[in-house]
């Protein structure tokens, strides 16, 4: 099959499907402006993902944070055949998941090396989770989900890019004083990021949840420091046009392609 079959393949799926509708009360992306137009920008990336790295099947699905499925409604329809994996801190949000869309629930915990998902995926798309973790967390957390990786699989993860930094002035992320840090050690050191107090969070992670911003170079040289993957895609802005894209995963850099 040729590479362009494939993803015209996945676009008629999904085109030709009704994204399901509903939304959890409990769900806190819900009062986020375009939420649906959200998950159809992941499917954007999702797809163009697929085309970099030449992926030919996709028959298992990790979404993780899950939320309360607003990307995941959306994947469900781009691969109907695929087992979905939905993985969060928060419970609801997994069991909304579990019984409205299908997915397998997976209660995650605050550290994320602790879960071991026991499965080998094809995709995991990452929604917005080191956009909010440490520079030291970002590291380790990617460098684990690549362990769960099947020998043609990709992550598609999102991050606060350059872009982010006069978002900002549009729509508060954190404290002033906060984000001034922030910015000063992203300046410096091209990784900035401070937690959350806890009156701002209801889902507080002990040691990192907060904002972050990171500038692509610093997470390309990071990426570089994992082994067996390759670096596919990066594209600042992709989502929704907000957050960055970065594609990785198997086989390596020097590997040829599976059937090549």
């Amino acid at each position: 099959m040729h590479d362009l079959d494939y993803v015209f393949g996945l676009l008629r799926n999904y085109e030709a499907a009704v994204v399901d509708m509903r939304i959890s009360p409990n769900d806190a992306m819900s009062v986020c402006g375009g939420y649906f137009q959200v998950g159809a920008s992941a499917v954007e990336n999702i797809v163009l993902a697929c085309l970099a790295s030449k992926i030919q099947v996709v028959t298992k699905v990790l979404d993780i944070p899950c939320g309360h499925g607003r990307v995941l409604r959306h994947l469900v329809h781009l691969f109907p055949g695929a087992e979905f994996h939905a993985c969060d801190l928060d419970r609801d949000g997994v069991d909304f998941c579990a019984s409205t869309f299908g997915a397998k629930p997976i209660h995650s915990r605050e550290e994320l090396t602790d879960v071991d998902f026991e499965s080998e995926y094809d995709l995991i798309w990452v929604g917005s989770l080191f956009t909010h973790t440490s520079h030291d967390v970002a590291r380790r957390w990617m460098s684990h989900l690549v362990r769960f990786l099947s020998p043609s699989g990709i992550v598609v993860s999102t991050l606060h890019g350059r872009w982010c930094q006069f978002a900002h002035k549009e729509g508060t992320y954190i404290e002033v004083d906060k984000w001034q840090g922030i910015l000063e050690d992203y300046s410096s050191l091209g990784y900035g990021h401070r937690d959350y107090s806890r009156q701002e969070s209801h889902s507080y992670v002990s040691g990192s949840y907060g904002i972050s911003l990171v500038k692509p170079h610093v997470s390309i040289r990071d990426l570089e420091d994992i082994p067996n993957i390759r670096i596919y895609l990066y594209r600042e802005r992709g989502w929704a046009d907000h957050q960055d894209v970065v594609v990785f995963g198997r086989p390596s850099y020097n590997e040829p392609w599976p059937g090549m």
